[in-house]
């Protein structure tokens, strides 16, 4: 939930509402993380490929494809950047263009192209790193080996991948086990299997993050992967100030975000209750289905406010709340209005 851009300033500073978080900034981290992982195979580099994709290139485009946001701030008052010319350069709603629209068409590039990143090979073995849906051919010496792969994230961590090839092939099929995930299974037509950091058998083994299941393949196979997508709470460092007393929401590859829509307006009396259990919905709502999140919370009651700008201490009312976020990428889909990414929570 870091920001990622072209203007910096020093260790640790994040600030939500003023960031310089370019989507080109994201794109060029995917293709830095791409570079590591030609390099060396490891889960550390796919997370934060995966990260950067769904949250900061995905929310860089509207849901119905023509408009852009040159800059993905975490935290939005529309006023505010209407009227505080340090905030000038967050926009509250996607443009339809820009002057210097670099953005767009590195999108357009990165989307038509994401295959690359979803997957790579070398001379015997097959690497996913993302879980898109796809075929795939794979030449091991003479023989070809295809791999087909239905996936239901980012909304499910089902993930199932067939193959198939004409004559038995020796051919090794290693998958990412993504960082956030806990706990995982692996059905490969001998029975369900759970998952661990240091799993291995005479077939699968898990080094650096990646499952690798080498074997002979012969006809149509089928493995089922199902890795558990619970919400999880982030806390940021202690050094980001910003962020000091915040919590933020992600499920599974997605961070989550309130918006004005869904929670109304002042989204900065809203606090979390981190005790609370979270309810996740699927909901089509937004012309497409997606998962949204309910948690309980309290907005803390502006009446209880005197008309000072500044008063003596005095406990203030509240009331008790469900606080609904929707997936960070899709954020300005319903129209202008606040949102944030990290909120304050009960201690």
């Amino acid at each position: 939930m870091g920001n990622i851009g072209e203007a910096f300033s020093f260790s640790y500073d994040l600030p939500n509402d003023t960031a310089y978080a370019e989507t080109c900034a994201s794109i060029g981290l995917i293709f830095f993380a791409r570079r590591m992982l030609q390099m060396k195979i490891h889960r550390k580099y796919a997370d934060v490929m995966e990260r950067a994709f769904y949250n900061g290139v995905l929310s860089g485009l509207a849901l119905d494809g023509k408009s852009f946001f040159y800059v993905n701030p975490l935290e939005v008052l529309p006023e505010a950047c209407y009227k505080d010319e340090r905030k000038q350069h967050v926009k509250p709603s996607r443009q339809k263009w820009y002057s210097c629209a670099c953005c767009p068409p590195n999108i357009s590039r990165l989307l038509s192209s994401v295959a690359a990143y979803a997957y790579t090979e070398n001379d015997d073995t097959f690497f996913v790193h993302m879980y898109m849906g796809g075929e795939i051919n794979k030449t091991v010496g003479e023989n070809q080996i295809q791999f087909h792969i239905t996936s239901w994230f980012p909304w499910s961590g089902e993930v199932r991948i067939k193959t198939t090839a004409k004559q038995p092939t020796v051919c090794t099929l290693a998958c990412r086990i993504p960082g956030w995930c806990h706990s995982y299974t692996i059905d490969n037509n001998t029975g369900v299997m759970e998952g661990s950091a240091d799993y291995k058998n005479d077939h699968m083994e898990v080094k650096d993050g990646y499952l690798y299941l080498t074997k002979e393949w012969s006809g149509e196979e089928e493995i089922a992967l199902d890795f558990d997508m619970q919400v999880q709470l982030i806390q940021p460092h202690t050094n980001v100030r910003e962020n000091e007393g915040k919590l933020a929401v992600m499920r599974g590859p997605l961070v989550y975000c309130m918006e004005e829509a869904d929670n109304g307006k002042s989204l900065h009396n809203l606090y979390l209750d981190p005790t609370s259990s979270s309810e996740v919905e699927m909901t089509d709502e937004l012309g497409m289905p997606m998962r949204f999140i309910t948690m309980k919370g309290r907005r803390y009651c502006e009446s209880s406010a005197t008309g000072d700008l500044y008063t003596q201490y005095h406990p203030s009312d509240y009331t008790e709340v469900d606080l609904r976020y929707v997936p960070y990428y899709v954020w300005n889909n319903r129209g202008e209005g606040e949102m944030q990414v990290w909120t304050k929570y009960i201690h």
